[in-house]
């Protein structure tokens, strides 16, 4: 039996040239560390929802694969601590990817498909506001997910990313789940110049079309639409 189809690797630290761990949750809190295929879901067990994931992206072994809509609870926890489809159905919420579906589907065919089912995991969803309300029909955040993927394929980087849910004891509970108002996003890469590595970040957080976000100064910048 292949034991990496039961136990996928999930996010690795070592992905880029200089280490790159989780985010690390307040000492004490309880969370569910799930490894997928290239990427890794900390889940909040009593929330029901990530308080954070982690992608690698190589863009030079990206593939495409059939999108499928596969969405499926995860057998390794017990479904109580999980947001399923009782919660999305007959509404307008959709079931918004953290890891997004394009992200982990790099390396061989069997292995890209494996990662593009394991994002359809409930456990890698948060409610958001549908009929492209949160996302503003790609002007905003998929804009920025868009050009993340988009410079990793062109420059054949890798490039580590982080997202997550803002979970606030202040969200709205709809469906006995309280319902994140804000998302955030972290994106991660190295260069070299002159036998010197260093590591770069640019961090973007989604609570309102209104709110102000600043332009990394290198590597992946969002495009002006974006913004």
């Amino acid at each position: 039996m292949n034991t990496a189809l039961l136990y996928p690797a999930g996010y690795n630290a070592d992905f880029l040239e200089i280490p790159l761990p989780l985010p690390a949750p307040p000492a004490g809190t309880l969370i569910r560390e799930l490894p997928y295929t290239h990427f890794t879901v900390l889940l909040d067990p009593a929330r029901r929802l990530a308080i954070a994931t982690g992608v690698n992206i190589d863009g030079d072994q990206l593939v495409t694969v059939d999108r499928g809509d596969d969405w499926h609870l995860d057998s390794r926890i017990p479904l109580y601590e999980q947001t399923g489809e009782s919660v999305y159905a007959r509404n307008d919420l959709d079931r918004g990817h953290l890891v997004r579906r394009q992200d982990p589907v790099w390396d061989d065919t069997t292995t890209a498909r494996r990662a593009n089912y394991d994002t359809f995991a409930y456990t890698n969803a948060a409610p958001q506001a549908g009929a492209g309300a949160f996302n503003q029909s790609k002007q905003l955040w998929l804009g920025l997910e868009d050009h993340v993927l988009t410079y990793a394929r062109t420059n054949g980087n890798r490039i580590s990313v982080f997202t997550a849910p803002v979970l606030s004891a202040q969200d709205p509970i709809y469906r006995g789940v309280k319902i994140p108002q804000a998302f955030w996003k972290m994106a991660a890469w190295t260069t070299t110049t002159e036998d010197s590595t260093v590591l770069h970040a640019a961090g973007f957080v989604r609570p309102k079309p209104t709110a102000r976000r600043h332009r990394p100064r290198h590597g992946p910048r969002p495009s002006p639409h974006v913004w």
